[in-house]
C-alpha cells in the first residue's frame, strides 16, 4: 500500500510539472476559417520571466494536486478518506 501512496504523489507531480510546462511554453495555434484566424487557446507561449513565479507555482500545485485526487481514487490508495 504505501508503494501505491508513493507512486501516487510522484506521478502527480510529474504530471503537474510536465502540464504546467505545457500550459506556459505551448504557443497557441491558429486555425483560418475563409479570412478569419482563430486562435486555439492551448497554453499562453510565454516564458518563466514574463509569466509569474507565484502563478507557475500555483499552476503547478493545482494541476498536481487534481492528478493526485484522481490517481488515489483510480489507484484505491485511500490517501483522501472516502
Amino acid at each position: 500500500m504505501q508503494i501505491k501512496r508513493w507512486i501516487v504523489v510522484v506521478v502527480s507531480l510529474v504530471i503537474g510539472a510536465v502540464a504546467t510546462g505545457m500550459i506556459i511554453y505551448v504557443p497557441s495555434p491558429t486555425v483560418k476559417i475563409g479570412t478569419f484566424s482563430l486562435p486555439i487557446p492551448l497554453g499562453f507561449g510565454t516564458n518563466l520571466h514574463d509569466f509569474a513565479y507565484s502563478n507557475v507555482i500555483l499552476l503547478f500545485l493545482s494541476i498536481a494536486c487534481l492528478a493526485g485526487i484522481w490517481l488515489d481514487y483510480f489507484l484505491d490508495t485511500k490517501i483522501l478518506k472516502s
